[in-house]
């Protein structure tokens, strides 16, 4: 993959810099010397601190060459006049990168793109350009109007274009709304031929043009995304919960019940390896500080005795969390097992922040060296000819005794989230050795109602998840094909 080596540019410039400065700093004698390993130094710095920038990121994220004068557009016209001019240079249609994160995941180089990082701002009250990063329109929105989104990406350095032209989704619950309930209309380049791309872009209505972005992946360009402000809540506040799913041949055992409660706006659940027979969740219900139980504290700092108000995040709260839930389920196991530590209250805007940056992490880097990819599977839970509540649980924990089963034989993680229980629609999000991509989808053919399957398509699609697609006998459909099954 052609990201890996230019992700290796970071270390490798930082450890140069570092080496020709102490070098520096000890050479004595030579002045000619001395100069050059100072201007080595200064070059290896200047050249780090140029991989840093947003552009730079997403050309090394989706396997292109971070160095150079590169054009980047900065409104819709300049994006649609960009995108023909590539089409004419290079004979092919032009793909589109945002933030860079979904070509580095789906391990894949953009050919031919153009570049969105300065696509970005405010065009309206509502609006906002397709390069703008989630987390700067969830911010700018919940200032001006105190409103935020029922569900999001849980990664929200992605570019909200890209979250709306793929398949990407939050951790909504049974009380919730989905990813992307609040999209009102959206500005879209039609690249189906140039002399459409020619025409520019128009505004279209969002839950129109989701079923041929879905469709036809790549044939139209995100400019611009118009939200609803009656669609978005006020932030509230949340209570968090852990519950604890384990397997059970015969009934849903009380985690599961718990994790599937009616009331929670939000809700995710992490298998792993390391801990083969516990599967971890936490559940977000509505919480009314002036009505519901007053007793949510913790202690001051985690160790002095002192009890105050348990609010998250603090501390490094939200990012422990979810390497407890994440990280560790794949290695180590460990999380605090008191589950107190889990009952702070949370607004619904923090709560769906819930992955911290993978920038600073090196999670790129880690991710290429642990030898994994992250590919996620979206079906429907099989047809319940009398379905109860009690049945529709079961037909859940026997997903969850799959997802043991297989780790107990392979080495990776699981996310499980599910929205409503009646329709059954889940999402298996995995990180595994791609060797081990068949025993997943093995595992979860019994579970698929019909047959049928979707990837998520901002993650990754390769050979190997197909393949033991195909040899599993099950059909693969795209994304909005199955999310809008019906029994």
């Amino acid at each position: 993959m052609a990201a890996s080596f230019w992700l290796l540019l970071a270390p490798l410039l930082t450890g140069a810099f570092v080496g020709l400065l102490v070098a520096f700093l000890l050479e004595e004698d030579n002045f000619w010397r001395w100069f050059g390993l100072l201007a080595g130094a200064a070059i290896a710095l200047l050249l780090r601190l140029r991989l840093a920038a947003a552009g730079a990121r997403a050309r090394i994220l989706s396997g292109n060459s971070p160095f150079g004068c590169f054009r980047a557009p900065r409104s819709p016209e300049e994006f649609a006049e960009e995108l023909c001019a590539t089409w004419m240079a290079t004979g092919r249609r032009p793909t589109v990168v945002g933030s860079g994160w979904g070509w580095f995941i789906g391990r894949a180089r953009a050919r031919d793109a153009v570049f969105t990082h300065k696509l970005r701002g405010r065009i309206g009250e509502f609006s906002f350009l397709a390069g703008t990063e989630l987390r700067s329109v969830e911010v700018a929105l919940r200032k001006a109007h105190g409103r935020t989104f029922w569900s999001t990406p849980t990664m929200q350095r992605i570019s909200i274009g890209s979250w709306l032209a793929r398949s990407c989704h939050g951790n909504s619950g049974a009380a919730g709304k989905p990813s992307s309930y609040a999209a009102a209309r959206v500005l879209v380049v039609d690249l189906t031929t140039l002399h459409a791309a020619r025409s520019g872009p128009r505004w279209l209505d969002y839950a129109t043009i989701k079923h041929e972005l879905d469709a036809r992946p790549g044939q139209h360009a995100v400019a611009a995304v118009e939200f609803e402000p009656e669609r978005m809540p006020v932030d509230f506040w949340l209570q968090k919960r852990r519950t604890d799913v384990v397997p059970d041949p015969f009934v849903a055992c009380q985690g599961l019940r718990e994790w599937l409660a009616p009331e929670a706006v939000l809700r995710v659940l992490f298998f792993g390896a390391a801990r083969r027979d516990l599967a971890i969740g936490v559940v977000y219900a509505p919480f009314d500080p002036e009505e519901d139980a007053p007793d949510v504290r913790r202690e001051c700092c985690g160790c002095c005795g002192r009890m105050i108000p348990h609010v998250d995040p603090h501390d490094c709260s939200a990012a422990c969390m979810s390497m407890q839930l994440d990280t560790c389920s794949l290695v180590c196991g460990w999380y605090e097992t008191a589950k107190r530590s889990w009952r702070g209250i949370i607004k619904l805007s923090d709560a769906n922040a819930f992955s911290p940056d993978p920038s600073w992490l090196g999670f790129p880097i880690v991710s290429l060296l642990s030898g994994t990819v992250n590919f996620e599977l979206i079906f429907v839970l099989p047809l319940l000819v009398a379905p109860t509540p009690r049945s529709q649980e079961l037909r859940v924990q026997k997903l969850c005794n799959a997802l043991f089963a297989v780790y107990r034989k392979v080495w990776g993680r699981s996310e499980l989230r599910m929205g409503s229980l009646d329709k059954g629609l889940v999402f298996v999000d995995c990180i595994v050795r791609e060797r081990d991509a068949a025993a997943i989808v093995a595992a979860i053919k019994p579970h698929a109602h019909a047959g049928t399957v979707a990837l998520h398509d901002g993650k990754f699609q390769g050979e190997s998840v197909t393949r033991a697609i195909r040899t599993a006998g099950l059909v693969r459909k795209t994304p909005r094909v199955v999310f809008s099954m019906h029994y």
